[in-house]
This record gives structure tokens, sequence and C-alpha cells, in this order.
């Protein structure tokens, strides 16, 4: 009698993994919408507060991240509110609430990412190798629906079986329940799961931590590696190889 074998996954980073910044006016643009929201509800606030706010909100977010924690978007949202205008909060409605959270949220699709061009043709391969695939990114003041809208504009949402955001989950990479829960929508165990990634803390440490195998896309993290990765490569292009040889392997 023969037997399924086990399935296998490949999951992937978003940031300098699947695309880059190069669009700029991103935050102009949330501090323009962000006052112009909190006007419409009555309140006023100094353009210059809720830009130093927001950037403030953003360190504190990246630093939290470092330790493997995150807050959910509607948290981060009232962070910057708070910070901006401390009196704000307890006078609008959520309605009002929700509308200065577009404010900030939506610019990210006007001002956006750029997908690495082979990244669509990468992602297909790896499928096409009857791998599952998922993505596992930590994220900022741009809330997991947006970022949704994003990769399916950009024709590589239907390219991912699963999303796992930071700001959704409240957990951040290198902690163990981002790849843990990831892994457990997909029904697959951790030894027989790829994490690609260009961060050697948060992918290739976090990815190693529970078990999984990780590849490295050398080229922006410069620090000496916690944990080796089981493989380096330069550029997206060379993963559909890499998955060859690890699924031989595997």
């Amino acid at each position: 009698m023969t037997t399924n074998p086990a399935p296998h996954a490949v999951t992937f980073d978003l940031w300098l993994t699947l695309m880059f910044e190069e669009s700029t006016g991103r935050h102009e643009l949330r501090v323009n919408d962000g006052v112009n929201a909190l006007a419409d509800s009555g309140i006023a606030v100094d353009p210059q507060a809720l830009g130093d706010a927001i950037r403030t909100v953003g360190r504190t977010t990246s630093a939290e991240h470092d330790r493997g924690f995150d807050r959910p978007f509607e948290e981060r949202m009232a962070q910057i509110l708070d910070a901006a205008h401390p009196t704000a909060r307890a006078a609008i409605t959520d309605t009002q609430f929700e509308a200065f959270s577009r404010a900030i949220d939506e610019p990210f699709l006007v001002h956006s990412p750029t997908i690495y061009p082979e990244a669509q043709s990468v992602l297909r391969a790896v499928r096409d190798k009857g791998v599952r695939t998922a993505l596992i990114s930590n994220v900022g003041s741009t809330s997991p629906d947006v970022y949704r809208r994003f990769l399916d504009r950009e024709g590589i949402g239907s390219e991912l079986e699963y999303l796992t955001f930071s700001n959704q989950i409240a957990s951040a990479k290198p902690a163990a329940e981002m790849f843990t829960h990831t892994l457990e929508q997909l029904g697959v165990a951790p030894e027989n799961a790829l994490h690609v990634g260009d961060n050697l803390h948060a992918d290739i440490g976090g990815a190693k931590d529970v078990g999984m195998s990780a590849v490295w896309i050398k080229g922006h993290d410069q620090r000496e590696p916690r944990v080796r990765p089981d493989y380096t490569i330069s550029g997206l292009s060379e993963l559909p190889d890499v998955v060859d040889r690890w699924l031989e392997g595997s």
C-alpha cells in the first residue's frame, strides 16, 4: 500500500525578500490625511505633532519586533493618536477613530513598495513543485487588510496560500508563534518547511529555532548570524534551484 508523502511548504518574508521600498511620499500623505480626518471630527492637531507621533510609534514597533512582540493594528493607531493629541481619543466616536485609522493606513496603497520583478514567477515555480506557500511578515502601521489588497493588486497574493502578519496575531519574528501559527494553518510540520528571508535575526534565527530549514538572501544584513542558514542566495531568482535541492534531501 502506498502512502501520500508529507506536505512540504516554503514560507516567505516580505520586506527585502518579495518587495523593496522605492516610493516616497507615504509619510507626508499619512500626516495630511490624518490631520484632515481629525479636523472632520472637530479635533485640531498640529501636523508636526502627528508626523512625530507616527515616527515615534514606528521606532517603538521596530524595537518590539526585535523582542518578538507586536500589537494589533487598532492599538498601533491608538498609540499614534495618543502621542499626537492625548485627549483626542476620548473626544471622538469609534466611527471617527476608524476614519483616522484609514487615513494612516491607506496611503500605503498610494505610495507603495515595489515588488521584485521575479517574485511572481518564483512563487509560481515553487508552487508548481507541489509545495505549499505562505507569507510570514513583521509589519508596521499598515493593516493586514491593506497588505492583502496590495498583494492582490500586484499579482502575488494568489500565489500565497496563507498570510501571517505580526499585527494580526500580536507576535513578531523571531518569535516561534509567527512560524508555528503559519505551519499549523498549512498543515505542515516544521521539519518539512523552508523559510526564505533577508534578516538573520528575525528570519533565519526564528525559523531555525522552531525546526525549519532556512534560506538567507544575503546583502541586506551584515551581522554575524546567531544561527547559520541552510542555504544562502544572492537573489530570489536562485530560489527554485534551492527548493529542488532541499526537496531531494528531505
